[in-house]
């Protein structure tokens, strides 16, 4: 491992000085990503931001018919608040599934969503929830922040203090996962919200997608869809090591239907 400069800010300002100040520098939230990228040589930083020390990007708060999490809220605290549990509970099941409970422990909602990874979980809560991203300089939709593979609408620098999620009328995650690293092979979020469907997808293209043929459906429509309407190839489905091209439609199309069993 490169040796590297340890900071540790106590806010955003300093925090986005210290960033521009430095050579090639990361923030550090939950490292869950990031410190074995560091060790395996996959990622050199000169100065690592260590932001666990900037109280406003904790919390979990209630307000308007919205939940508001806090950047460093860890998984497990997700998956255990009664907050979430009641006006969520899609969410808190989905954290709960994460990877394993060390992870758990560390990792943050924050660092998994400006991370990326077209396999993580939370992306696909965040768009079909529609969640608004709020950072040190502005609010982004969840819609709109994830680009590509490990790419996001973040300018150089930014820094994600908050998600505020819509609260739901109904919400569930269903995951096929896989058995090592517990990433979604395909994930898939299903969320009613004024009496209108929402489906986000995860693990089965490049980022997460909705399925644009049930987007707004009410729950009447949605039991009478008829699955094989979804014309897939609008949505880039990956064929790799964990997963061929049709398996994981075949996955999509028995996890969604599992999701909308369960409104029964």
């Amino acid at each position: 491992m490169k040796k590297f400069k340890y900071h540790s800010p106590k806010s955003l300002d300093e925090s986005r000085k210290i960033f521009m100040s430095c050579e090639f520098p990361q923030y550090l939230a939950g490292g869950m990503t990031l410190l074995p990228s560091i060790k395996q040589g996959l990622s050199s930083p000169t100065d690592l931001i260590d932001l666990t020390y900037i109280n406003d990007m904790k919390g979990i708060n209630e307000d308007n018919n919205s939940i508001s999490i806090g950047s460093l809220v860890n998984h497990n605290e997700i998956a255990k608040s009664n907050l979430i549990k009641k006006q969520i509970p899609g969410l808190a099941y989905l954290a709960s599934k994460i990877a394993d409970n060390a992870v758990r422990n560390k990792g943050t909602l924050g660092g998994s969503i400006c991370n990326a990874d077209p396999a993580a979980d939370y992306p696909g809560a965040l768009i079909s929830l529609n969640a608004k991203i709020e950072t040190n300089s502005r609010e982004i939709q969840a819609r709109d922040f994830f680009i590509d593979m490990f790419e996001t609408t973040l300018d150089e620098g930014e820094i994600v203090k908050k998600v505020t999620f819509p609260t739901a009328t109904y919400s569930s995650y269903e995951k096929f996962s896989s058995q090592a690293s517990k990433y979604a092979i395909v994930g898939v979020f299903f969320s009613v919200a004024d009496k209108k469907a929402s489906i986000g997808i995860t693990g089965a293209a490049n980022k997460v997608f909705l399925i644009d043929e049930i987007e707004g459906l009410n729950i009447h429509e949605l039991q009478n869809f008829n699955l094989d309407n979804i014309n897939f190839s609008n949505y880039d489905i990956n064929s790799d090591i964990n997963a061929g091209y049709e398996y994981r439609i075949s996955l999509i199309k028995s996890l969604i239907k599992k999701s909308l069993d369960s409104l029964h």
